[in-house]
Order: C-alpha cells, then structure tokens, then sequence
C-alpha cells in the first residue's frame, strides 16, 4: 500500500493505515460482543483494539522523528 490513494502520501502511512483497519475489526468484534453480552470477548477484542492503534501512533511517532 504505498499509492497516494491507498494513504501511501507519507513514508509508513500505509502501514499506519492497516494498522487502522484491523484496529475497526476488532472494535466490531466489540460492538458485537458487548451487543450478545459477552463480557470476556469484548475485553479481548478491547485489548487488540488498544494494541492496534498503540503500534500504529508508536509507528507514527518514529516517522516524525
């Protein structure tokens, strides 16, 4: 993913990006957890999320830099 189109317009930015779409799977994974009531699956999908967006701004940081 390096077009512009693709988010490719910054070193990393579509790394960054897929970083972003896994980040929205898992808070649907959440949404549908805590929809069902399923405690345990929503504080999985939760973690992921987190870790998700915190390697992507950790990413974003190190491009700056």
């Amino acid at each position: 993913m390096t077009s512009s189109q693709d988010g490719g317009s910054f070193m990393g930015a579509g790394e960054l990006a897929q970083h972003a779409v896994r980040a929205m799977g898992y808070l649907r994974e959440l949404h549908e957890a805590c929809a069902a009531g399923d405690k345990a699956k929503a504080q999985r999908a939760l973690r992921q999320a987190l870790s998700e967006l915190e390697t992507a701004r950790t990413s974003l940081r190190i491009g700056h830099e």
